[in-house]
């Protein structure tokens, strides 16, 4: 009777929704975000929704306010007001942890040189703050930038 019931149910399921005419008809959501492009990937060929992304925040260094952008697979730092800047390439790993490579600085006394990987992983998003911590060239250390 038990074997019977629940070939039935699953007779009625497949007969009532049509899984594939479902997937067909869909736009690509992953982790409840729409993408326009392909998804971004990591070495496994799972499917990453990075937590920064097409967002800009801001943080505090030496007094001033640091423009942080993050646009597609790019991460951009301006000083300031802009006159100075870090370029790197972003490569997500998770939603929450990314490698960014440095491609160009003009900002003076810049201690690292182009190629030089930077580490970054999301601790925590709290009332518009996101709390990380990042290691470049053997250093590593906390922060939190808000969003702009």
């Amino acid at each position: 009777m038990k074997k019977a019931t629940l070939f039935l149910t699953f007779i009625i399921i497949a007969f009532t929704i049509k899984a594939q005419d479902v997937a067909m008809n869909t736009t690509k959501t992953y982790n409840n975000l729409n993408y326009e492009e392909e998804p971004l990937l990591n070495e496994s060929n799972m499917v990453v929704a990075p937590l920064l992304n097409e967002t800009n925040y801001t943080y505090r260094y030496k007094g001033d306010d640091v423009l942080v952008v993050y646009k597609n697979d790019e991460h951009i730092e301006y000083f300031n007001n802009k006159k100075y800047f870090i370029r790197s390439k972003i490569k997500w790993t998770a939603k929450d942890k990314c490698y960014m490579t440095i491609q160009e600085s003009n900002l003076p006394n810049f201690p690292f040189a182009k190629g030089t990987k930077l580490h970054m992983k999301i601790i925590k998003i709290k009332r518009g703050k996101v709390f990380y911590e990042s290691t470049l060239g053997g250093r590593s250390w906390t922060g939190k930038m808000k969003v702009k």
